[in-house]
């Protein structure tokens, strides 16, 4: 039986893996490939930080708020790292000869739960350090490119 579970488990670990090398596209090594998804990652938490930075930048913000944003960022990317650098790995879903649908659903939904939440945290940051002008104005400032893609992608 565990020796059962350890082989179900190497072989898991080489099929996701050796998917994960194809689906980048990457012919060099795996630490090339890996380099490349965190990167595409990074993209995509840099792009949030980049568009908060430049609408927070718009509501007249003191020096105090400017370091205060800053520091709440900060910890924004920190956290953020510690989650891209979460490993999940579902076998607890393959018991014997079942499959537990909602512990796997459960388990790799977990890093995609964590990402929103740090993201929910930096935004109610943000919100904590500005006025109740500034907080209209952010929301404007943020919304105004959103909504601009969205109509560009409807016509």
């Amino acid at each position: 039986m565990l020796k059962k579970l350890a082989v179900g488990a190497v072989a898991l670990v080489v099929i996701s893996g050796s998917e994960a090398f194809a689906s980048c596209g990457c012919n060099n090594s795996l630490n090339v490939c890996n380099a490349m998804q965190q990167t595409r990652g990074s993209y995509h938490q840099n792009r949030l930080v980049d568009d908060v930075v430049k609408a927070v930048s718009q509501v007249g913000l003191s020096a105090r708020q400017t370091k205060r944003i800053a520091d709440g960022v900060s910890e924004y990317k920190r956290t953020m790292k510690k989650i891209n650098a979460m490993k999940i790995f579902p076998i607890d879903s393959f018991m014997d000869d079942a499959f537990n649908e909602q512990k796997f659903i459960s388990e790799l939904s977990e890093k995609n739960t964590a990402r929103m939440a740090a993201k929910a945290a930096l935004f109610k940051y943000v919100f904590s350090v500005l006025t109740k002008e500034q907080r209209k104005a952010f929301k404007n400032a943020y919304a105004a490119p959103l909504i601009e893609k969205m109509i560009k992608l409807n016509y």
